[in-house]
């Protein structure tokens, strides 16, 4: 029985897939390199690098067998990074591959499907949310930075808004959980890491827009309606670290 290993990205995950399907591997546990999970001693672990040309086939057999849209809603389940969730998504795609039921694959309720499914709705919650929870300080260098750490890697599922809304700004957005971001600059994504986060966030002081947030806030806040159990709820706490409203804020 293996222990697989891979670099925690959804390409590298479909090549686990399509190799475990080609040599007819078997797999007790998949672990990315991101994972905290500690492995199983009992197993013996195998790695199997990223080949771009097998999970772009492995996309097209998932959509010529599901859609595409079920495609999408495994790529959102897996960014969840949850523990387990590898085997989750293979045990799914082995009853799809199967093919014993043509109407299994888009079945919600199905033991395999429901956990991705629900799964998937966390993820695109948190992303949902997350747009309005980026607060940007701007760096010496004219470009808009923040920071991020949340629960999911949503990061990619964001962009595309700020993409949108900033077309003319130069601005990155640094997930510090994962370590790594996105830069904008003329029309054109990067990823990016940073080696040295403290001293970007150092280099980078309160400025106006940081102020403004924070005006804004003290001009709608109510003291004698202040209710920190029900924020905490609506607000969890993971995020107020990047939120300079909440810096200010005893609640």
């Amino acid at each position: 029985m293996l222990s697989i290993s891979y670099d925690s990205t959804f390409d590298g995950f479909l090549s686990v897939v399509f190799e475990i399907y080609r040599q007819h591997l078997e797999v007790g546990e998949i672990h990315g390199d991101r994972s905290t999970a500690p492995c199983n001693l009992f197993m013996q672990p195998f790695r199997i690098e990223t080949s771009e040309e097998e999970a772009a086939r492995l996309k097209r057999a998932i959509e010529n067998y599901t859609s595409a849209d079920i495609l999408e809603l495994l790529h959102v389940a897996f960014r969840s990074e949850e523990e387990g969730i590898e085997m989750k998504i293979l045990a799914y795609l082995r009853k799809v591959f199967d093919g014993k039921d043509p109407k299994y694959a888009k079945n919600p309720t199905s033991d395999e499907m429901l956990p991705l499914f629900m799964t998937a709705r966390a993820v695109r919650h948190e992303a949902g949310g997350m747009l309005g929870l980026v607060r940007f300080s701007k760096t010496s260098d004219g470009t808009y930075f923040a920071e991020i750490e949340p629960k999911y890697d949503i990061l990619d599922m964001i962009v595309g808004h700020f993409r949108g809304r900033f077309a003319n700004e130069k601005w990155a957005i640094y997930d510090s959980k994962r370590g790594y971001g996105v830069y904008y600059a003329g029309h054109q994504l990067a990823e990016i890491t940073i080696p040295n986060l403290d001293a970007v966030t150092k280099a980078t002081p309160p400025d106006e827009m940081v102020r403004l947030w924070q005006d804004y806030y003290k001009s709608i806040a109510i003291k004698e309606r202040e209710n920190p159990k029900l924020l905490r709820r609506c607000l969890p706490v993971r995020y107020w670290n990047h939120l300079p409203e909440r810096q200010m804020s005893s609640c």
